[in-house]
């Protein structure tokens, strides 16, 4: 069985592991490890030497951490695997937390040391049609992924009293029942109640692609905006195809508890579709780029200074505008968005997110 716990680590975080070493490369062209450069700068052999040693010197270090967690697993007995996994999560976290607040610290200090005219505000474009353009697919898609959980939510209903006395809840690393509970409505619904929230929140997750904030580049503004609006599509498709997933897959769940599939089985599913959506992740960051900008290239060169707005920007990646309206802006760091800080109702909403997956987290058991 180790073997197959280390395959199924191995297939999940090498995806993870790609794309936190990609960070720098997939980022807009006027954004260096969370600081505003211009395009010229962005290519410089300085800046490029500083991606590439970001990339050497982080996939060492979870090349060194993943070879760690295999070794630890290969010695440590069923019951240590769980907290073998969550050392070497928290690891990462930590490690490409440290790596890219280091590299920002760093890029402060480079752009810092340039001349005067070449740290000055650009020019900022708006395309008023913007909006009118296909930017993401309708919210009316995941009428599809409310059916699978009503089917589902009705067929465990129907056939309640084949459900066993003892529900299956949580398995080891070795797809073992490790918890399990009585059988009631509340525990059989639970992965109903979990894929409606989960519904909503990649409802929200394509409003919020619509709604966010729009940049485009002074220097070549309709192809910006044909990128911009193609990036932001694709991710809203993204979106609606990995939210049929986790839908799916709770219903995987809901019917194991009903039919008590062998481990081997359960196991490898659980985390094959997950691993589906992180590979479709990046496949999508390396083709679409932040902000689109991997999709096609401009004929001439960029000669727009960036925009310094770096004082808006707390440590390259909390954004705190308050003369900002827009709620949802492009993330400096990686690919996607971010919320704007400096607005109460982006707290209320962040806040009232967590509180909505806690609660149903704590009812669904």
């Amino acid at each position: 069985m180790y073997w197959i716990s280390a395959f199924m680590i191995v297939a999940l975080f090498i995806p993870i592991i790609i794309a936190l070493i990609s960070i720098p490369f997939l980022s807009r062209e006027t954004v260096s490890f969370g600081v505003s450069v211009s395009e010229e700068m962005y290519h410089s052999p300085q800046l490029r030497r500083m991606r590439q040693q970001f990339a050497w010197i982080s996939g060492t270090l979870y090349a060194l951490l993943l070879l760690g967690c295999l070794y630890s697993l290969m010695n440590a007995g069923e019951e240590g695997q769980a907290t073998v996994i969550s050392i070497f999560i928290t690891a990462v976290i930590v490690c490409s937390a440290a790596m890219n607040f280091a590299f920002y610290l760093r890029m402060k200090k480079t752009k810092a040391s340039l001349p005067t005219a070449a740290q000055q505000s650009g020019k900022i474009a708006i395309d008023t049609r913007f909006r009118s353009k296909k930017i993401t697919v309708s919210n009316r898609w995941f009428i599809l992924h409310i059916a699978v959980m009503l089917i589902s939510a009705i067929l465990a209903i129907t056939y309640y009293d084949q459900f066993p006395e003892t529900i299956a809840m949580k398995y080891d690393w070795h797809g073992e029942v490790t918890r399990s509970v009585d059988k009631s409505l509340q525990a059989v619904l639970g992965p109903n109640l979990m894929q409606l929230v989960m519904i909503f929140l990649f409802m929200f997750m394509n409003w919020m692609i619509l709604k966010s904030k729009q940049q485009i580049h002074p220097d070549h503004p309709e192809l910006s905006a044909q990128r911009n609006a193609l990036f932001r599509l694709r991710w809203s498709m993204f979106n609606v195809v990995s939210g049929m997933l986790i839908t799916l897959l709770l219903s995987f769940i809901q019917l194991n508890m009903r039919y008590n599939l062998p481990g081997n089985v359960v196991f490898p599913i659980t985390l094959l579709m997950p691993a589906i959506i992180i590979v479709m992740a990046l496949v999508l960051s390396f083709t679409t780029g932040q902000g689109g900008r991997r999709i096609g290239r401009p004929s001439g060169a960029a000669s727009a200074t960036a925009v310094n707005d770096d004082r808006f920007w707390k440590l390259g990646f909390i954004y705190y505008n308050p003369d900002d309206p827009a709620m949802f802006v492009e993330k400096r760091m990686g690919i996607g968005w971010t919320i704007n800080f400096a607005r109460p109702a982006a707290w209320m909403i962040f806040a009232g997110i967590l509180l909505l997956i806690f609660a149903a987290g704590h009812f669904a058991g």
